[in-house]
């Protein structure tokens, strides 16, 4: 009995060290205590309290109501404000995301500008982006050679680079001074200026008769609310390799000293007025021609062009383009004079009784 019991015994303790053993050594039990912290503990994200502005400045002044959009650097909003009276936008989100924000001037009526976009980093409350329009330029790139060689003119390509280094980008439309006549201009595309640096092209063209050298400026305008210079090229000339001549000749081909007018004596001379030209333009050719008789306001200047009294009378000049033209000078106690203009120059002559003479010769 005692052998029994002794080995009923002996089967126990086995059976508590196996056990004992076994706990110890179970895979499914946790190997970290159930008291300790996991690792690695989350980061808490950063929050600033407070706001963040936006300045909008144009010309060098304050813009007042436009719109500005913020956005914070989750994207989580996106929060609008419009700039007061000093130019500034002001936001108060519920709190200030540490990081790049986005600040946006979008496209809108009433404003000349395009959608414009600043990122930057904010990390303390008040922290201040700025739009600026300053210091844009226009540049052109002349074809080598800007010249015309002939009356015929040409055709003109001058490439445009337009730069705006401040934040805040207007689109412009370009505008060419002034041409002589029968140049032409246009540029490519319509509208320029929705990047900080963009290109475009000019075409100069001269068609039909052109026989003066163009020179020329571009202008960049902004056209809302109201057109506004933006920037200005330099001059820019297509040379001229030739030149043109105008020459005026007076041909006296008839006398009369013995008309009588209400008991005043004048003389009268009739002749030829001729034009000639070389290497120009009927278009441009244009002489302006008056007489000077004395003070007898009865004098005149007979044309097919018009028939003013003599200048000292209130009379004016006449115009007159190349060829010949039949005309008769009345004058008074003297036979009077002729003074031709054109371009710049003038001459004055005295009235020939038989013959001719050059009134004025120009090369241009």
């Amino acid at each position: 009995m005692k052998k029994i019991t002794l080995t009923i015994f002996s089967l126990l303790m086995i059976f508590q060290i196996f056990f004992a053993f076994y706990g110890c050594n179970n895979k499914n039990s946790p190997a970290t205590p159930y008291d300790l912290p996991f690792s690695p503990t989350p980061t808490q994200i950063a929050h600033v309290y407070g706001p963040v502005m936006v300045s909008v400045i144009d010309k060098n002044l304050a813009v007042q109501g436009v719109t500005v959009l913020a956005i914070p650097p989750s994207g989580s909003a996106t929060f609008s404000g419009a700039t007061t009276t000093t130019g500034i936008a002001t936001f108060n989100p519920p709190y200030l995301e540490v990081g790049n924000w986005t600040f946006i001037v979008p496209q809108q009526t009433g404003f000349p500008f395009a959608p414009s976009t600043i990122t930057m980093p904010v990390s303390v409350a008040n922290e201040q982006a700025g739009f600026n329009s300053a210091g844009a330029t226009i540049q052109l790139t002349p074809p080598v050679p800007a010249a015309f060689s002939s009356t015929n003119g040409g055709v003109f390509v001058y490439g445009v680079a337009f730069n705006q280094p401040g934040s805040l980008l207007v689109p412009v439309q370009l505008s060419l001074s002034s041409l002589p006549n029968n140049w032409s201009g246009g540029s490519s595309p319509a509208t320029l200026g929705y990047a900080a640096s963009v290109t475009g092209a000019v075409t100069i063209t001269g068609a039909s008769c052109v026989d003066s050298s163009p020179i020329f400026s571009v202008t960049a305008l902004d056209f809302e609310p109201t057109p506004y210079p933006r920037a200005s090229s330099s001059p820019q000339t297509i040379s001229k390799n030739f030149t043109s001549n105008v020459t005026v000749t007076w041909n006296t081909t008839g006398l009369n000293s013995n008309f009588c007018n209400n008991g005043n004596v004048i003389g009268i001379v009739y002749g030829t007025l001729t034009v000639s030209t070389s290497n120009a333009c009927s278009s441009t050719a244009v002489v302006s021609v008056s007489m000077n008789a004395g003070n007898c306001c009865y004098s005149r200047f007979a044309t097919p062009n018009g028939s003013p009294s003599a200048a000292n009378c209130g009379g004016g000049g006449v115009n007159f383009g190349p060829g010949s033209y039949s005309c008769e000078i009345d004058s008074g106690s003297t036979w009077g004079q002729l003074n031709c203009s054109f371009k710049g120059h003038s001459n004055t002559v005295n009235v020939p009784t038989s013959g001719s003479v050059q009134l004025l010769s120009v090369n241009y």
